[in-house]
């Protein structure tokens, strides 16, 4: 709460049974705490929050969450107009992770509500206001970063399982949830549930192709059963050129992409992918749509580049190639070269984008 206090009129709390010192921190803040009964609801809880709110813009923020606005920034920067219904900020879902545009400002308007058990979103209503009122959303200076990716996370995966579960029974065709639910079960190291999984829906697609923001949902989807394929000895290169073509821009698929050509002792081809990628400074990047992990191009390209072009005989270029990817390993972060170069997490994608 720190980092929203001097820039908010009111601070919303609901708070779902927590057992540290939440509340007392919370009143310490003269938040308005809302205690309730947890019931399996993201939507639910984050609607009661609105419910309760007084001022004339909603920011919604987690506990894991910081706002980081620039010096002098304000919040309500060029919010005035009266025909701007939205904004959205920079949202960083890990710390060393690129960012994306998420839709975290809004109009305290009863018709827009969140929607959904899991991966919550007001897009949909959003998405009808501006339609009926021809009202637009801007961008804005703010940042959020959030935090609640980093450590351990098997009590998330064990909450979040049973729920993504029940959530694709009441919405079978909502595909960020199989997605989540592909990268769920790889985590806990169900893999053979996660392949059979990514391979059903990956057949649904080819009979029903996405559309619209449901194109880079699929490249993520597809981003994981890739990897998943290779690390089999499958031929991961169908999944990869279709996911490709959802969302041409999804920099870790490009990068597996690159990983198989080596592979096939293609290195040839697989060098102009990762000149590409090494060419991006992880530290400014951001795509309008998904976040990456800043290792893809600070590290990984540079280690794969390397390894191409050691089989093509160019030594000292490679040389030079491997001595970049140690130098753009952070300081927190391990670095290990080669082997884990298609492992990180295949990205992340916005509340915006999961309607």
């Amino acid at each position: 709460m720190a980092s929203i206090a001097a820039h908010v009129d009111e601070i919303v709390i609901v708070d779902t049974g927590s057992t540290d010192s939440t509340l007392a921190i919370a009143r310490s803040y003269d938040a308005t705490v809302l205690e309730r009964v947890w019931r399996n609801d993201f939507a639910w809880a984050r609607n009661e929050a609105l419910a309760a709110a007084s001022g004339d813009w909603i920011l919604y923020i987690d506990a894991d969450e910081r706002l980081i606005l620039p010096d002098g920034g304000d919040l309500a920067e060029g919010l005035d107009p009266a025909d701007i219904l939205a904004a959205r900020v920079g949202f960083r879902p890990k710390v060393n992770s690129t960012p994306f545009r998420e839709h975290r400002l809004f109009r305290n308007s009863p018709r827009i509500r969140f929607r959904g058990t899991m991966h919550e979103t007001v897009m949909p209503d959003l998405a009808l206001l501006i339609k009926e009122t021809g009202g637009r959303v801007v961008d804005t200076r703010a940042e959020i970063q959030h935090l609640g990716y980093e450590g351990e996370q098997s009590h998330k995966h064990a909450r979040n399982l049973p729920l993504l579960r029940a959530a694709l029974k009441r919405e079978p065709g909502r595909l960020y949830y199989w997605h989540h639910l592909v990268s769920t079960l790889e985590a806990i190291g169900e893999v053979d549930e996660a392949m059979v999984t990514a391979t059903k829906v990956a057949e649904r697609m080819r009979q029903t192709e996405p559309t619209g923001m449901e194109r880079p949902i699929a490249s993520l989807l597809l981003c994981t059963y890739a990897r998943l394929l290779h690390a089999r000895g499958h031929d991961a290169m169908p999944e990869i050129e279709a996911g490709l073509a959802y969302y041409p821009e999804h920099a870790y698929l490009r990068l597996i992409k690159a990983q198989v050509l080596i592979d096939r002792n293609e290195p040839a081809l697989a060098i102009t992918i990762l000149e590409e990628l090494a060419a991006i400074d992880g530290a400014t990047y951001a795509d309008e749509t998904l976040s990456h992990d800043r290792r893809i191009f600070d590290v990984w390209a540079h280690d794969l580049l390397g390894v191409a072009l050691l089989r093509l005989g160019r030594r000292n270029e490679a040389a030079a190639s491997f001595e970049r990817a140690a130098a753009g390993a952070p300081d927190d972060l391990s670095y290990k070269a080669k082997a884990l170069a298609i492992r990180p997490s295949s990205g992340s994608l916005g509340k915006a984008a999961n309607s």
